[in-house]
């Protein structure tokens, strides 16, 4: 069961170039996506054979494409910078309260991505952050929830115009956190009536027909006392899933993060998101972690009827990307030409 499991996988690569790790992830461990970080970032041309690479090796070993994944935020958060468009903060976008600028600017986004052979875009934040101090003010397009929705699904059509699948994040939301999840397990309440301002951006934009929604780490005792929203069964199947009716992808955060490791091992925290009911798992520094995971989701025959319903969903989604062909010659031209 190693190979379908490796699908659920979304994993860190060490380096500019296809080198023995990451050809281990994606030729023998199967996994089903990268995401790069800066690490992985040299230069438009370097990333683009970087992703070239990566996809041929792993349709000659499953016959299956990659999603390849970035943080493309804007402001902060944007992993791509110079000669790539950079944008302003999600809170400068919101301030100005202009949506066909968002939108136009996430098609612009979009296009560089999908040019260089990145499918999935990690953004926009639906995060309602209504105090400077939470970790993602800047990250966040408004206190105002009605207002994150109406940015939100602006950037949304401007991404999927511009080829690429944007993944909402981070449900249920971080906005009245002020503990930052990549440290340690931030706890909010929360409930599930419509006047929540938190869950009512999600609501809103999965009524609207997104595809794809991040799930953070987040302690909402009022669900579940015992286990991170991520890992909880409550927070992905029953409210999310049932409740909230959402049928697309559901992504977990980086398994790798303190909210996470503090309390459990990553393969342990994947089990237990695969259980919860989530599709996709993000893995994004260690290639031991991943080994362990794949091992401990292997020796797992109760989630096999989980791990159906995710490699189905994941493979529909996968059947329509595009099959593009490196074009170094439009790269070139597009970032010749300067923004």
């Amino acid at each position: 069961m190693t190979k379908p499991w490796g699908q659920m996988l979304m994993v860190g690569i060490p380096s500019l170039h296809l080198d023995e790790v990451a050809r281990t992830l994606i030729r023998d461990l199967q996994v089903g996506g990268i995401i790069l970080f800066k690490r992985n970032i040299s230069h438009p041309q370097q990333v683009a054979e970087l992703i070239d690479a990566c996809q041929q090796t792993a349709l000659a070993a499953s016959g299956y494409p990659l999603l390849v994944a970035v943080d493309q935020e804007g402001g902060p958060v944007q992993r791509f910078r110079h000669p790539w468009l950079e944008t302003p903060s999600a809170r400068q976008m919101g301030a100005a309260g202009d949506l066909a600028a968002i939108e136009h600017s996430a098609q612009r986004v979009a296009q560089e991505l999908q040019l260089m052979g990145v499918n999935v875009n990690l953004a926009p934040v639906l995060d309602v952050a209504r105090n400077p101090d939470c970790p993602l003010w800047e990250r966040s397009y408004s206190a105002d929830p009605e207002a994150v929705v109406r940015c939100g699904l602006a950037a949304v059509r401007g991404y999927l115009a511009g080829g690429v699948l944007p993944v909402v994040k981070h449900y249920p939301g971080l906005g009245a956190t002020r503990l930052d999840s990549h440290l340690d397990l931030p706890t909010v309440e929360g409930g599930t009536d419509a006047g929540n301002e938190d869950l009512f951006p999600f609501r809103e934009v999965i009524t609207a027909g997104i595809p794809a929604v991040m799930c953070a780490h987040l302690l909402v005792p009022s669900w579940d006392s015992n286990l991170p929203t991520s890992l909880s069964p409550v927070a992905v199947t029953r409210i999310l899933r049932q409740h909230l009716k959402f049928c697309g992808l559901i992504f977990s955060d980086d398994l790798e993060m303190g909210a996470i490791t503090r309390k459990w091992p990553v393969p342990e925290a994947a089990r237990r998101a695969v259980a919860a009911g989530i599709d996709i798992i993000l893995i994004c520094e260690q290639i031991e972690n991943v080994k362990k995971t794949l091992a401990v989701l292997s020796q797992s025959p109760e989630l096999e009827s989980r791990l159906r319903s995710a490699w189905q969903r994941i493979q529909q989604y996968k059947k329509t990307l595009p099959q593009l062909r490196l074009d170094l010659e439009a790269i070139q031209a597009r970032f010749a030409s300067g923004h």
